[in-house]
């Protein structure tokens, strides 16, 4: 035990040597292993357990031998000193990070190092027999409280300001015609969701969102929002990405962001993202205004009374351990057990994750599985909630055969099933077998709109939303939803489309003509590509405007090369994976100012050289054409080939040509864009094809002068050739 006390004695005199160069030196140093400040939040709860102990013990003294508590008293002291030293070191090193404000972060940092030398006295007094009996006792409980001076400073930088004594609640907010739509609605979000990471004390990212005033500034990268873009508004990008993605916000781990609300945030930027726009100042058919209501209507929205409930709080544990990547589950409200799942991504959907909302069945209250796969036998899961209020289904498999086993649930009030193969009969059951329902979402259903009121009738006390019916105006109907990822098909591969409604018509055209009503192309989901096309499309129901016009670039392959072989070399910039790379299906990507400093392995380039290329194919073919794929981008040096030939023939040294052309020139700046140039071949049985692309040699006249800089630059240039596939079809 004394060699411990030893060990320890030169440990502590080490790390108070280092607390004294930081202290010092923290502006004129670098800190290499600065990101483990990041452990600071776990490894402070050891000295504070520890305080805690040299506390308790004193309880518990007359029932120990006076020797074995001098030598526990002396180890815990002893193992507080240590890990308050290294508590108040890994705080400094993350303090280093930023993101906090200088004032509250000064005093939480001396607040830590003053318990830490707090402790190094005691230890110093201790054995110099300065504390004896109850002098004991009130230097470590001087000890402890100075913990909770700390660790004060620290939750307000963590969790917000007033987090472990927080103010009272101001009231409920009511929706009114004078209300100022940002203040009922979107700064409770903001405030739940966002504000324990961007308030005066902490600011992440540069970003305080405690105000008005301090949100419109915006944080590092600018504005977080853009009226009218939400695309290109910053917080609903990091909202819509992957939860594990390192820019997803919130972070995960922290309170998510509902559906709704990312519906209800991205409605309010595209109508102007008003800070002062008072509800009665909205249209009557604002989307916004729509969504506020729902919210308030469903007890989701911070805007009503948080509803009291008689079961206790998951524990952090089991609340933990139902969150997956692809199911979120959170509070309703800060001050409340009820508990909300959401599920995301339908293919990445597995029985067993539904199964492990087990650990907080108690506490759900509402349960989102949209577009899930689920079938009607998991319905018996479901019935494991015993207190769920809210149940979404819509677009689900189910048939609605075991709808009725949901009457286990004894407090489900709302239930949607839109888009799925529910009827009439089935509603009807589920109406009379659980009269604890006050709505039900049934639109794009079986239940015919004719069949609607008699049902209204039967069941008067239960709002039936069947959705919007037109009556002489009509709607425009939202365009096609690709189904299809990549933009390059394989053979016997479609592109296909679907549609959130029934029985639409997709009028389509290859020639980069725009498509009607009449055009002759029509699908109900997949599109017959054969080669190389410019794709519009746009959707078309009786009863309903046609959609706007969706535009692509698609390539097609109906033959795959078996060996491709490199016959000139490519730049070892852009190496892309060699021959393999012209038949890989990947399109090349556009880079950014990072990847240009890196090798590129997406696209084959040449520099004053041309791509020679011999494809084999084990057995002849006899394609109809080549589609070469290239990139122009005529602001910079990046330019199509002078002219393509293509040779063909049944052995490597017998090939004649089959095909010339010669792509479009550029005349003029046109930035970046991605081509595809079709090649027709001459009627052929052949195993061998050879391309010879050729590259430009010299840039055109209006690339060699610089008008900013206004000088000759340029001069004698070649230009870069790159290319990413060549497809036969």
């Amino acid at each position: 035990m004394n060699k411990f006390f030893r060990l320890s004695t030169s440990l502590l005199i080490f790390l108070q040597g280092l607390i004294l160069v930081l202290v010092l030196f923290a502006d004129k140093i670098h800190i290499p292993l600065a990101f483990l400040g990041r452990l600071h939040p776990l490894i402070l709860h050891l000295p504070i357990g520890f305080g805690v102990f040299l506390v308790l013990i004193f309880v518990l003294k007359k029932w120990i031998d006076a020797q074995a508590f001098q030598e526990i008293f002396r180890f815990l002291l002893y193992l507080t000193s240590i890990f308050s030293a290294i508590t108040a070191i890994f705080g400094m090193f993350l303090s280093s990070e930023g993101g906090y404000e200088l004032e509250q972060i000064t005093f939480h940092q001396w607040a830590g190092l003053g318990v830490n030398w707090l402790y190094v006295l005691l230890i110093i007094a201790y054995e110099k027999g300065y504390l004896e009996g109850r002098n004991l006792f009130y230097g470590v409980t001087v000890g402890l409280a100075s913990f909770l001076l700390a660790g004060h400073g620290g939750a307000d930088l963590t969790h917000g300001e007033g987090y472990l004594w927080p103010e009272k609640d101001g009231g409920t907010v009511v929706l009114t015609e004078e209300s100022v739509v940002f203040e009922a609605v979107i700064q409770p979000i903001f405030k739940q969701k966002c504000e324990s990471c961007h308030n005066d004390q902490k600011t992440k990212g540069a970003l305080n969102m405690s105000s008005v005033a301090k949100l419109l500034k915006g944080g590092k990268n600018g504005a977080i929002w853009k009226a009218g873009d939400p695309l290109n508004s910053h917080f609903i990008q990091r909202a819509k990405l992957p939860i594990d993605d390192k820019k997803h916000m919130p972070p995960k781990g922290k309170a998510q962001l509902s559906p709704d609300e990312v519906l209800l945030l991205t409605a309010w930027v595209q109508e102007g993202a008003s800070v002062s726009k008072k509800l009665g100042a909205f249209g009557a058919n604002s989307k916004l205004i729509s969504l506020a209501k729902k919210l308030q209507n469903t007890a989701q929205a911070l805007l009503i009374p948080v509803k009291e409930y008689d079961f206790s709080a998951a524990s952090e544990s089991n609340l933990a351990a139902a969150n997956t990547p692809f199911c979120s589950v959170y509070p309703l409200s800060s001050d409340a057990p009820a508990l909300q799942a959401d599920f995301y991504v339908s293919k990445k959907y597995e029985r067993k994750t539904l199964e492990n909302l087990s650990k907080v069945s108690d506490q759900l209250v509402g349960l989102n599985l949209s577009k899930m796969p689920l079938k009607d036998e998991e319905i018996s899961l479901i019935t494991k909630f015993p207190n769920l209020e809210k149940l979404i289904l819509n677009f689900t498999e189910i048939t609605g055969k075991t709808l009725g086993e949901l009457s286990a649930c004894k407090h489900l009030t709302s239930l949607a099933v839109s888009g799925t193969k529910v009827n009439k009969e089935v509603l009807v059951d589920l109406l009379g077998k659980i009269p604890t329902l006050k709505e039900v979402f049934i639109w794009n259903t079986g239940v015919g709109l004719d069949q609607v009121a008699g049902i209204q009738a039967q069941f008067p006390k239960v709002k039936i939303q069947a959705g919007y019916v037109p009556k002489d105006e009509q709607l425009q109907i939202n365009p096609p939803i690709l189904v299809t990822e990549n933009f390059i098909l394989k053979p016997n591969e479609d592109f296909v489309f679907k549609h959130t409604l029934k029985d639409v018509t997709f009028h389509y055209t290859l020639n980069d003509s725009t498509p009607d009503s009449l055009g002759a192309l029509v699908s109900r989901g997949p599109l017959k590509i054969e080669k190389y096309s410019k794709v519009k499309v746009m959707a078309t129901k009786p009863g309903w405007l046609a959609s706007r016009v969706l535009e692509y670039k698609v390539y097609k392959s109906a033959f795959i090369p078996d060996s491709i072989y490199l016959l000139s070399k490519p730049d070892p910039k852009y190496p892309a994976k060699g021959g393999y790379s012209l038949k890989d299906f990947v399109q090349g990507f556009r880079e950014t100012g990072r990847r240009s400093e890196l090798p590129d392995y997406t696209w084959l380039g040449f520099f004053n050289n041309d791509l020679e290329a011999l494809f084999e194919f084990k057995k002849p073919i006899s394609p109809k054409g080549i589609t070469f794929s290239y990139l122009r981008k005529t602001d910079s040096d990046v330019f199509p080939p002078v002219s393509i030939e293509v040779l063909a023939g049944n052995s490597p040294n017998a090939l004649s040509r089959v095909a010339l052309v010669k792509p479009e020139k550029p005349e003029k700046r046109n930035g970046y864009t991605q081509m595809g140039q079709d090649i027709p071949l001459k009627p052929g049985m052949y195993k061998y094809y050879k391309i010879k692309a050729l590259s430009l040699r010299r840039l055109p006249k209006y690339l060699l002068k610089d008008d900013k800089k206004e000088e000759v630059v340029n001069k004698g240039k070649p230009a870069w050739l790159r290319v990413d596939e060549i497809l036969f079809y």
